[in-house]
Formats: C-alpha cells, structure tokens, sequence
C-alpha cells in the first residue's frame, strides 16, 4: 500500500532534504529605479502642501470619570507639568520638538528650543534631500 502513492504520481516529501522544507518565504519587490519609481527628495517636493496637524501639548493629567463629571466653569485642573518646563509639540501624533509658549501680537506663539532626535528612517530622508 504505501507503493500506491509512488504509483499515482503523487510526490513523496518524507524523504526530501529538512532544509528545503523550512525555507523562507520570498522577500518582496522592493522600488528602485530599475522596477519602480524612484522614492528620493524629487518626489518629497509633491508633498510640501500635504497638511499636518500640529499639536503644542502643555500637559497631561488622569482622572476618574467622577472628577470630570464634577468639572464647572472655574474648575483648576493639575497637570503633570511645572512652570518653566519645556511644551511638547507634535506633529500628526508624534512628538516633534519642545520648546516655550511666547506672545506674538497678543495671540499665543510657540519658540521651538529643542528638535526631538530623529529615527533612522527619517535621518535617511534628510540624506535624500541633501543629495538632491
């Protein structure tokens, strides 16, 4: 009986190399200039106008929802902040630079005093645009 799998020409793998059987699954395409659009600053220009949403963050406090429900006008929240500490600012969620509130003709303004450090993603961008 176990010729009959032999005989219908079904494939015997009991006997192939166990390396063969384990191998990875192919990596996919990556783009490069000889299968694909080429990713580098001259397609980043097409981005400039995208829109961001920017955030200047001044602090942030847990409460249970029967604090909040007891909130009138008048209300003092404490936040996790002290006074003089730098304000975050984000960018699309992502923590971008800190720096202080400042008054700009009586509206409230934001002086970047410190850029967060990049990833290594974003570091390979700043190369792109500098070749370019």
């Amino acid at each position: 009986m176990a010729d009959t799998a032999e005989q219908d020409g079904a494939e015997d793998t009991s006997r192939e190399d166990p390396a063969q059987q384990l191998q990875a699954p192919p990596k996919p395409a990556v783009a490069t200039p000889a299968n694909g659009p080429d990713v580098g600053a001259g397609n980043l220009r097409r981005m400039l106008d995208v829109p961001l949403d920017m955030a200047v963050e001044l602090g942030r406090t847990n409460m249970p929802l029967s604090d909040v429900l007891r909130l009138r006008s008048g209300s003092v929240v404490s936040i996790n902040r002290l006074p003089g500490e730098p304000i975050d600012l984000f960018i699309n969620g992502r923590l971008f630079a800190r720096g202080e509130v400042v008054v700009v003709n009586d509206t409230f303004g934001f002086r970047i005093t410190e850029m967060v450090e990049q990833v290594a993603g974003e570091a390979a961008l700043d190369g792109a645009e500098a070749s370019s």
